[in-house]
């Protein structure tokens, strides 16, 4: 079967047409990948806060650890 053949013959002679034409078959495929594309953009996280507030927390106590008080 080609690429550009929409269509299964069986040995009985019938015909079963998939896709009418190669176009729907490129439309379909392209809103496949544009809705994987849009999942995959919207759940990656390029910054956990989370990660971010613990360290940020570390470093306060480390810096209160090092000043001494006088007086």
């Amino acid at each position: 079967m080609a690429w550009s053949d929409s269509t299964k013959k069986f040995a009985d002679g019938s015909v079963i047409r998939i896709f009418p034409n190669r176009e729907s078959v490129i439309r379909l495929i392209g809103a496949l990948l544009m809705e994987i594309d849009e999942k995959w953009a919207s759940g990656k996280k390029y910054l956990d806060m989370a990660e971010y507030l613990e360290w940020r927390e570390t470093q306060a106590t480390k810096a209160m650890s090092k000043v001494t008080r006088i007086g």
